[in-house]
């Protein structure tokens, strides 16, 4: 009896993870759909992003959903205008990590031995290096503006990929498929492109899934402590960083922006989550 109760326990739980991963999958895409539409021209409000009025520091009304900032801003126009940076800070810094981190880790992993060993010291380097510390710096030499954050963002981010794609090649340059292609005279340039890579793509994507929330976390915090985006951009960062400063008089000025930035990392944790046990060989073995 007790077997079959955490049999269900189990199941339940599976359940309820696959569908706020359904959730979270759909939030994601509407939010990717709001930033790439207003990046276009589409407009979700009858304001633009930078239009001041003498409604200043408006609560949420039937005019101004979000209120309004000390500007006479529409907090929801704003928002919205945010998410492209925002969002596309966090899948550009992705793409950074997969090219970048999946080159690296597959010459490391392919080759192996003392080239290996020392690739693997040099990703120890970066590693003892604050993050925050090399952003700061890339952020003071570069500036403020969104390739310097990419580029910060992009250096602290491809190392975490770049160990796990070492470790599948390892693991993966042993089975008997990969000798049975030497054996065939296949090329390492098409081993390593047609047998190793495809194998090891799922924990990819997982880890890919987390690297998003967390750059846009990174770019929210640079914000807001001053070494984000300078004006006339905006992010959620930077928007959270403005209604700090009335943090007590005008706490909607806070409010929406961290709570979008709340939602869209708490998607895609719990969309990796779930990919996880998904792609994971062991739990295929065991349903």
């Amino acid at each position: 009896m007790f077997l079959i109760r955490e049999l269900k326990l189990q199941t339940n739980m599976q359940q309820t993870k696959i569908h706020l991963a359904k959730i979270a999958a759909i939030i994601i895409l509407i939010m990717c759909v709001v930033a790439i539409l207003s990046s276009l021209g589409f407009s979700f409000t009858s304001y633009s992003y930078d239009q001041t009025s003498e409604c200043i520091l408006k609560p949420p009304s039937a005019h101004h959903l979000l209120g309004t900032d000390e500007l006479g801003r529409d907090l929801l126009t704003r928002i919205i205008y945010g998410s492209q940076l925002s969002i596309s800070i966090g899948f550009l810094t992705a793409i950074i990590a997969f090219l970048v981190g999946t080159a690296y880790g597959s010459i490391a992993g392919f080759i192996g031995g003392r080239v290996d060993t020392l690739m693997m010291r040099g990703i120890d380097l970066f590693y003892a290096l604050p993050d925050l510390l090399i952003m700061i710096l890339i952020g003071i030499v570069i500036g403020r503006g969104t390739f310097g954050i990419l580029l910060a963002l992009g250096l602290v981010s491809w190392m975490g990929t770049a160990r796990l794609v070492r470790a599948q090649f390892l693991y993966l340059k042993k089975e008997e498929f990969i000798e049975a292609a030497r054996a065939c005279g296949a090329s390492s340039w098409r081993i390593i492109v047609k047998h190793l890579l495809p194998n090891a793509f799922a924990p990819i994507v997982v880890s890919l899934t987390f690297i998003v929330p967390s750059a846009i976390l990174a770019e929210s915090t640079l914000s807001f402590i001053g070494l984000g985006l300078s004006p006339p951009a905006c992010s959620w960062g930077t928007l959270a960083s403005e209604g700090w400063r009335a943090l007590r008089t005008e706490p909607h000025l806070i409010l929406w922006p961290s709570l979008a930035i709340f939602i869209v990392v708490l998607s895609f944790n719990f969309l990796g989550d779930t990919l996880a046990d998904k792609l994971d060989p062991k739990n295929k073995l065991i349903n």
